[in-house]
Protein backbone atom coordinates (compact mmCIF):
# COMPACT_ATOMS: atom_id res chain seq x y z
CA UNK A 1 0.00 0.00 0.00
CA UNK A 2 1.50 3.51 -0.87
CA UNK A 3 1.47 6.54 1.20
CA UNK A 4 0.76 10.44 -0.32
CA UNK A 5 2.55 12.90 1.62
CA UNK A 6 -0.38 15.73 2.68
CA UNK A 7 0.14 18.96 4.24
CA UNK A 8 -2.47 20.36 7.01
CA UNK A 9 -2.79 23.51 8.79
CA UNK A 10 -4.02 23.20 12.13
CA UNK A 11 -3.73 25.90 14.69
CA UNK A 12 -1.51 28.27 12.30
CA UNK A 13 0.79 25.52 12.04
CA UNK A 14 1.76 23.54 8.73
CA UNK A 15 2.44 19.62 9.20
CA UNK A 16 3.48 17.10 6.90
CA UNK A 17 1.45 13.68 7.27
CA UNK A 18 1.69 10.75 5.44
CA UNK A 19 -1.16 9.08 4.88
CA UNK A 20 -2.07 5.43 3.58
CA UNK A 21 -4.71 2.04 3.84
CA UNK A 22 -7.69 2.27 4.51
CA UNK A 23 -10.33 0.89 7.28
CA UNK A 24 -9.94 2.32 10.86
CA UNK A 25 -7.98 5.12 11.47
CA UNK A 26 -4.36 4.22 13.48
CA UNK A 27 -2.17 7.56 14.47
CA UNK A 28 1.41 6.97 14.56
CA UNK A 29 3.33 9.24 16.79
CA UNK A 30 7.02 8.95 16.13
CA UNK A 31 10.18 9.55 18.63
CA UNK A 32 13.02 12.17 19.04
CA UNK A 33 14.65 10.85 15.95
CA UNK A 34 11.71 11.72 13.73
CA UNK A 35 9.61 9.76 11.39
CA UNK A 36 12.92 7.31 10.73
CA UNK A 37 12.64 4.00 9.81
CA UNK A 38 8.95 3.28 10.53
CA UNK A 39 6.99 2.80 6.87
CA UNK A 40 7.63 -0.87 5.86
CA UNK A 41 5.69 -1.96 9.19
CA UNK A 42 2.96 1.10 9.20
CA UNK A 43 2.65 -0.01 5.17
CA UNK A 44 1.93 -3.44 6.61
CA UNK A 45 -0.64 -2.26 9.08
CA UNK A 46 -2.34 0.20 5.97
CA UNK A 47 -3.33 -3.25 4.49
CA UNK A 48 -6.46 -3.38 7.70
CA UNK A 49 -6.11 0.75 8.55
CA UNK A 50 -5.85 3.84 7.42
CA UNK A 51 -2.38 4.75 8.99
CA UNK A 52 -1.49 8.68 9.32
CA UNK A 53 2.52 9.09 10.01
CA UNK A 54 2.95 12.60 10.71
CA UNK A 55 6.22 14.65 11.54
CA UNK A 56 5.37 17.05 14.95
CA UNK A 57 5.63 20.12 15.05
CA UNK A 58 9.44 21.48 14.41
CA UNK A 59 10.21 18.05 13.19
CA UNK A 60 11.00 16.79 9.71
CA UNK A 61 9.23 19.19 7.32
CA UNK A 62 6.57 20.45 9.54
CA UNK A 63 6.62 23.79 10.64
CA UNK A 64 7.20 24.95 14.47
CA UNK A 65 4.67 25.98 16.76
CA UNK A 66 5.76 28.92 18.88
CA UNK A 67 3.67 28.14 21.84
CA UNK A 68 4.35 24.19 22.29
CA UNK A 69 7.44 23.67 24.79
CA UNK A 70 5.87 20.72 26.17
CA UNK A 71 5.16 17.21 25.53
CA UNK A 72 1.62 17.91 26.64
CA UNK A 73 0.98 20.96 24.33
CA UNK A 74 1.74 18.41 21.89
CA UNK A 75 -1.01 16.13 22.94
CA UNK A 76 -3.32 19.12 22.56
CA UNK A 77 -2.14 19.95 19.10
CA UNK A 78 -2.48 16.15 17.71
CA UNK A 79 -6.21 16.09 19.27
CA UNK A 80 -6.45 19.27 17.47
CA UNK A 81 -5.08 17.34 14.39
CA UNK A 82 -7.53 14.73 15.01
CA UNK A 83 -10.57 17.05 14.92
CA UNK A 84 -9.23 18.56 11.86
CA UNK A 85 -8.89 15.17 10.09
CA UNK A 86 -12.54 14.20 11.44
CA UNK A 87 -11.42 11.30 12.93
CA UNK A 88 -13.32 10.48 15.99
CA UNK A 89 -11.51 7.63 17.47
CA UNK A 90 -8.06 6.07 16.64
CA UNK A 91 -5.77 3.31 17.46
CA UNK A 92 -2.51 5.51 18.64
CA UNK A 93 0.66 4.25 18.15
CA UNK A 94 4.19 5.59 20.28
CA UNK A 95 7.56 5.15 19.76
CA UNK A 96 9.80 6.53 22.36
CA UNK A 97 9.18 10.17 22.98
CA UNK A 98 5.57 9.50 20.87
CA UNK A 99 4.97 6.72 23.36
CA UNK A 100 4.65 9.38 25.93
CA UNK A 101 2.87 11.73 23.43
CA UNK A 102 0.14 8.99 23.21
CA UNK A 103 -0.39 8.25 27.19
CA UNK A 104 -0.88 12.36 27.47
CA UNK A 105 -3.39 12.16 24.52
CA UNK A 106 -5.27 9.18 26.28
CA UNK A 107 -5.32 11.14 30.11
CA UNK A 108 -6.50 14.10 28.39
CA UNK A 109 -8.84 12.74 26.07
CA UNK A 110 -9.64 8.67 26.70
CA UNK A 111 -12.96 9.15 24.64
CA UNK A 112 -10.89 9.68 21.10
CA UNK A 113 -8.23 7.17 21.81
CA UNK A 114 -9.68 3.05 20.84
CA UNK A 115 -6.35 1.22 21.54
CA UNK A 116 -2.85 2.55 22.60
CA UNK A 117 0.49 0.87 21.44
CA UNK A 118 3.76 2.30 23.73
CA UNK A 119 6.35 1.28 21.95
CA UNK A 120 9.99 1.92 24.52
CA UNK A 121 7.65 4.79 25.55
CA UNK A 122 8.99 7.91 27.09
CA UNK A 123 7.04 9.86 29.61
CA UNK A 124 8.02 8.06 33.58
CA UNK A 125 10.55 8.03 35.61
CA UNK A 126 12.67 5.52 38.10
CA UNK A 127 14.31 6.92 40.12
CA UNK A 128 17.47 3.97 40.33
CA UNK A 129 17.23 3.75 36.42
CA UNK A 130 19.29 6.06 34.74
CA UNK A 131 17.91 8.07 31.18
CA UNK A 132 21.48 8.50 29.59
CA UNK A 133 21.71 12.29 28.36
CA UNK A 134 21.24 12.57 24.67
CA UNK A 135 21.68 16.04 24.51
CA UNK A 136 25.44 15.80 25.29
CA UNK A 137 26.59 12.81 23.12
CA UNK A 138 27.28 13.05 19.39
CA UNK A 139 25.18 10.82 16.89
CA UNK A 140 28.04 8.25 16.93
CA UNK A 141 27.38 7.79 21.11
CA UNK A 142 23.81 8.05 20.90
CA UNK A 143 23.37 5.56 17.74
CA UNK A 144 25.41 3.29 20.39
CA UNK A 145 22.59 3.38 22.67
CA UNK A 146 19.99 2.90 20.65
CA UNK A 147 20.91 -0.31 19.25
CA UNK A 148 22.01 -3.59 20.39
CA UNK A 149 23.47 -5.34 17.16
CA UNK A 150 26.48 -3.81 15.99
CA UNK A 151 25.22 -4.26 12.27
CA UNK A 152 21.76 -2.43 12.56
CA UNK A 153 23.64 0.44 14.31
CA UNK A 154 26.44 0.55 12.17
CA UNK A 155 23.37 0.52 8.88
CA UNK A 156 21.64 3.10 10.84
CA UNK A 157 24.47 5.59 11.09
CA UNK A 158 25.86 5.26 8.13
CA UNK A 159 22.46 6.44 6.27
CA UNK A 160 22.67 9.68 8.55
CA UNK A 161 26.18 10.41 9.01
CA UNK A 162 26.71 10.72 5.07
CA UNK A 163 24.05 12.21 4.07
CA UNK A 164 24.29 16.30 4.99
CA UNK A 165 20.48 16.53 4.12
CA UNK A 166 19.65 13.81 7.03
CA UNK A 167 22.53 15.26 9.49
CA UNK A 168 20.13 18.85 8.96
CA UNK A 169 16.71 16.89 9.89
CA UNK A 170 18.90 14.90 12.82
CA UNK A 171 20.12 18.33 14.15
CA UNK A 172 16.55 20.04 13.87
CA UNK A 173 14.83 17.21 15.63
CA UNK A 174 17.44 17.61 18.14
CA UNK A 175 16.44 20.96 18.77
CA UNK A 176 12.80 20.30 18.90
CA UNK A 177 13.14 17.68 21.45
CA UNK A 178 14.98 20.11 23.85
CA UNK A 179 12.10 22.06 23.69
CA UNK A 180 9.71 19.22 24.91
CA UNK A 181 11.77 17.04 27.07
CA UNK A 182 14.53 18.47 28.25
CA UNK A 183 13.33 19.75 31.92
CA UNK A 184 11.92 17.55 33.30
CA UNK A 185 14.14 15.02 31.05
CA UNK A 186 11.94 12.67 29.36
CA UNK A 187 9.29 12.37 31.45
CA UNK A 188 6.23 14.16 33.35
CA UNK A 189 6.21 13.61 36.65
CA UNK A 190 2.60 13.82 37.52
CA UNK A 191 2.00 10.97 35.02
CA UNK A 192 2.34 8.44 37.22
CA UNK A 193 -0.95 10.01 39.52
CA UNK A 194 -2.81 9.93 36.54
CA UNK A 195 -1.97 6.44 34.48
CA UNK A 196 -4.20 4.81 36.65
CA UNK A 197 -7.10 6.10 34.88
CA UNK A 198 -6.30 4.49 31.41
CA UNK A 199 -9.17 2.13 30.33
CA UNK A 200 -8.55 1.18 26.80
CA UNK A 201 -6.29 -2.01 25.15
CA UNK A 202 -2.70 -0.96 25.93
CA UNK A 203 -0.20 -2.77 24.25
CA UNK A 204 3.57 -2.66 26.19
CA UNK A 205 6.39 -3.39 23.47
CA UNK A 206 9.99 -3.03 24.76
CA UNK A 207 13.46 -3.89 23.34
CA UNK A 208 15.13 -6.09 25.84
CA UNK A 209 18.36 -4.50 25.52
CA UNK A 210 17.58 -0.85 25.13
CA UNK A 211 20.00 1.62 26.54
CA UNK A 212 17.86 3.99 26.35
CA UNK A 213 14.78 3.31 28.17
CA UNK A 214 15.94 0.11 29.85
CA UNK A 215 13.37 -2.42 29.89
CA UNK A 216 12.74 -1.91 33.72
CA UNK A 217 10.86 1.19 32.32
CA UNK A 218 8.36 -1.49 30.26
CA UNK A 219 7.61 -3.39 33.47
CA UNK A 220 7.06 -0.31 35.25
CA UNK A 221 4.47 0.84 32.49
CA UNK A 222 3.01 -2.27 32.39
CA UNK A 223 2.82 -2.65 36.55
CA UNK A 224 1.31 1.13 36.52
CA UNK A 225 -1.32 0.10 33.69
CA UNK A 226 -2.73 -3.10 35.33
CA UNK A 227 -5.06 -4.48 32.43
CA UNK A 228 -1.81 -3.94 29.76
CA UNK A 229 0.04 -6.63 27.93
CA UNK A 230 3.36 -6.57 27.80
CA UNK A 231 5.71 -7.89 24.70
CA UNK A 232 9.33 -7.77 25.51
CA UNK A 233 11.18 -8.42 22.00
CA UNK A 234 14.34 -9.88 22.78
CA UNK A 235 17.88 -8.84 21.28
CA UNK A 236 16.22 -5.12 20.75
CA UNK A 237 17.07 -2.34 21.21
CA UNK A 238 15.13 0.54 21.41
CA UNK A 239 13.73 0.43 17.55
CA UNK A 240 12.68 -2.96 17.96
CA UNK A 241 10.54 -2.59 14.92
CA UNK A 242 14.72 -2.41 13.10
CA UNK A 243 16.38 -4.70 14.68
CA UNK A 244 13.92 -7.75 14.82
CA UNK A 245 10.91 -6.76 12.98
CA UNK A 246 9.40 -10.27 12.17
CA UNK A 247 8.73 -10.44 16.36
CA UNK A 248 7.79 -7.24 16.76
CA UNK A 249 5.17 -7.72 14.13
CA UNK A 250 3.68 -10.30 15.59
CA UNK A 251 3.33 -8.35 18.89
CA UNK A 252 1.60 -5.65 17.18
CA UNK A 253 -0.70 -7.97 14.91
CA UNK A 254 -1.36 -10.68 17.84
CA UNK A 255 -2.56 -7.64 19.99
CA UNK A 256 -4.91 -5.59 17.22
CA UNK A 257 -6.04 -8.85 16.39
CA UNK A 258 -7.27 -10.43 19.60
CA UNK A 259 -8.75 -6.74 20.62
CA UNK A 260 -10.56 -7.16 17.47
CA UNK A 261 -11.89 -10.10 18.57
CA UNK A 262 -12.96 -9.32 22.18
CA UNK A 263 -14.85 -6.31 20.74
CA UNK A 264 -16.90 -8.29 18.42
CA UNK A 265 -17.85 -11.13 21.07
CA UNK A 266 -19.24 -8.00 23.06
Amino acid sequence: MEYVTEYYTVKDTKIRLLKGGSGAPLLFLHGANGAGDWLPILKTLSQDYTVYYPDHPGYGESDTHPKIDSVQDLAFFYLDVMDHLDIDKAVVMGSSLGGWLAVEMALIAPEKIDKLILIDAAGIRIENVKIPDIFVMSPQQVYNILFHSEEAKNDYASKNINSPDLENIVLRNRIATSHLAWNPYFHNPKILDRIHRLKMPILVVWGAEDKFFPVAYGERYHELISHSALQIIKDAGHFPHIEQPEQFWNSIKYFLAEEEAAHEVL
